[in-house]
């Protein structure tokens, strides 16, 4: 599920607005996403991680003989060792950004808005009227359909507010 990055500030705006009412929502209203996306985002990062190991692999392969990294690199560093840097960051990243964001993402359906909590080093909250959406479009890729996920995308009123 995406939103839309139109942000009101909690508890703030005209009296009787919802974003007046504002407030986190009871723990009961929040839902968690499908469990399945934490696969989704992992699967994602995996291909990611491939593409820039690769990237480096093929930098390294071809720059390392040739001369070309001299000088952009410590002397304590061996053929291999930025690879095998990349790889194991990705790697790291991979097992643990997936299941922090998973937990931290969650939603709720209020009577008068969309209430949205994410992020992982930076806590955002997006309280979206529903008198501000235009419409909700779906998005689907590859990975989602094989999966049997969607993406859930609101588009507000507010110019270049859409995501």
């Amino acid at each position: 599920m995406t939103e839309s990055r139109a942000e009101t500030e909690v508890g703030r705006g005209p009296p009787g607005t919802p974003e007046a009412q504002g407030g986190a929502p009871e723990r009961g209203m929040l839902h968690a996403l499908d469990p399945r996306v934490r696969i989704l985002w992992r699967v994602s990062a995996g291909i990611r991680a491939v593409i820039w190991t690769g990237a480096v692999a093929v930098v390294e392969f071809l720059g390392w003989p040739r001369g070309l990294l001299e000088g952009l690199l410590p002397g304590w560093v061996e053929p291999g060792m930025p690879t095998a840097g990349v790889a194991l960051l990705a790697l790291v990243l991979l097992l643990v950004i997936p299941s922090l964001g998973y937990r931290r993402w969650r939603y709720a359906l209020r009577d008068h808005d969309l209430w949205i909590r994410k992020g992982i080093v930076v806590h955002r909250v997006s309280v979206l009227p529903y008198r501000r959406l235009q419409f909700v479009d779906t998005r689907q890729g590859p990975l989602e359909r094989w999966m049997g996920l969607m993406e859930l995308v609101v588009h507000t009123a507010a110019p270049g507010t859409s995501g």
